[in-house]
């Protein structure tokens, strides 16, 4: 017997919303840059300036000068480490990796001096399962909800600055004992506002232990079971770099 056409119609469909149910979700987990954007310091950070157009020109163009360590960026370990990979050195697999998204914008919506602790990390271990060797761990404080107004987002009181971060003991349970291969935050540092010896960096950085900052979107995430692909621009001997940021979830 012929399958009528109602039957191949029927099946062609099933096929195609299998294959589109097994499409991954895609979650930008970063900011686009604008001038108007916090920077560290308060100082213009970036400036776009128009150098053709479709009308004058025949094609649009633009000259960019713009900080390494601005908007959504990625700290290579030379930021802090003398021997650290530079940006371009940090190895391409290591930018498209498993992802798992730890949440503590709970503590840190009462205490914006929260720094997450071994406890939180362990906390995640047993509901979720061990964090994966070569993971990139991304750190949920809710924190950026205040982007991109700087006075809010920088909490800055009589010169000290107040956000969330990560403890010296949770980056080196994370770095060392878990060998992750970054960590990702939606704060302006993986080190909290006040620290003025950033000593999250200091442990992590010389592990060749890349960061993430001025992230977005991480509460729309899962606990787990997602891959993230970092890209920052490839500056040759830079430090770091502003970055377009991905979750693709299942």
């Amino acid at each position: 017997m012929r399958p009528t056409l109602a039957v191949l119609g029927a099946v062609a469909l099933s096929v195609f919303v299998t294959v589109q149910d097994r499409q991954p979700r895609v979650i930008d987990l970063g900011h686009s840059i604008q001038a108007t954007d916090p920077s560290w310091d308060g100082a213009p950070a970036y400036q776009r300036s128009v150098v053709a157009t479709i009308g004058k020109d025949g094609y649009a163009g633009g000259k960019i000068t713009i900080e390494e360590h601005f908007g959504t960026h990625v700290d290579a370990p030379a930021h802090f480490s003398p021997g650290g990979w530079t940006v371009d050195r940090i190895p391409v697999d290591r930018l498209y990796r498993a992802g798992v998204r730890i949440d503590v914008s709970k503590q840190a919506a009462t205490n914006p001096d929260y720094r997450v602790t071994t406890a939180d990390v362990q906390a995640f271990e047993k509901n979720s399962g061990r964090i994966l060797e070569g993971a990139v761990v991304l750190i949920a404080t809710g924190w950026d909800r205040h982007w991109p107004d700087r006075t809010r987002y920088m909490n800055d009181k009589n010169g000290v600055k107040h956000f969330p971060g990560l403890s010296a003991e949770a980056t080196r349970l994370l770095a060392r004992d878990r060998r992750v291969a970054g960590i990702g935050i939606d704060t302006p540092s993986i080190d909290y506002g006040p620290s003025t010896g950033f000593e999250a960096h200091h442990v992590s950085m010389p592990l060749n232990v890349y960061h993430i900052e001025n992230m977005t979107h991480l509460l729309d995430l899962p606990a787990s079971g997602f891959q993230v692909i970092v890209a920052p621009i490839n500056i040759g001997g830079g430090s770091g770099g502003p970055a377009r940021v991905f979750a693709f979830v299942r």
